[in-house]
């Protein structure tokens, strides 16, 4: 008897799926069950795919273990200020992680590093009406990607790894970090670290 838990080619009824230049949704879906309304609307009407013109920061954080799901940022910021002028995504996974890069695009837009390094995983999920249970790490992408997209951006301007780790400090040992096995943040402290030797 086929073991259905492990038919990667069987077909759901109902399957939402969504192939983009920006969005590509690779987890099998049953459904919309435990999606707000809000998160679908969000997904359904994204405004912010793709790279902006001109960006000069980007970030990726994702998980490849039991499904790959990734989510990268770009970013166009005023150097003078160091406000997010305009902010896009790219996403490949499930539903929820294309919402959280969406809301969290937005709610960068006009804020200075300071202010998008206060955005947590509350602010996303209120956004979104919540997201389902079993994709709550998606929340701690999205908050994470936009310590990477800082962080990127101050390594372009020449910071060093103590500067980094004064502006976006880093706790290797909390469940965030834990949770985002592919982190930029993380290769570029890697890369710093290796540069100082």
């Amino acid at each position: 008897m086929e073991d259905e838990a492990r038919n990667v080619y069987r077909e759901v009824k109902d399957r939402h799926v969504l192939r983009t230049a920006d969005v590509y949704q690779t987890e099998i879906e049953d459904g919309v069950a435990g999606y707000s309304d809000t998160l679908l609307a969000v997904v359904a009407n994204f405004r912010n795919g793709g790279a902006p013109e001109g960006f000069n920061a980007q970030s990726m954080v994702g998980k490849s273990k039991r499904g790959e799901v990734a989510l990268r940022l770009f970013a166009v910021v005023d150097p003078d200020t160091e406000t997010f002028v305009r902010a896009g995504f790219k996403t490949r996974g499930c539903l929820a992680v294309t919402g959280c890069a969406s809301v969290v695009c937005s709610l960068l837009e006009g804020r200075t590093f300071e202010e998008a390094l206060a955005i947590t995983t509350d602010d996303v999920k209120r956004a979104l009406d919540g997201v389902p249970a079993d994709k709550s790490y998606t929340l701690h992408f999205a908050v994470e990607a936009v310590r990477a997209l800082v962080g990127d951006y101050l390594v372009h301007q020449g910071a060093t790894l103590q500067e980094l780790d004064a502006r976006v400090p880093c706790d290797a040992m909390s469940v965030p970090c834990a949770l985002c096995e592919h982190c930029s943040l993380r290769s570029t402290r890697i890369d710093l670290r290796l540069a100082e030797a």
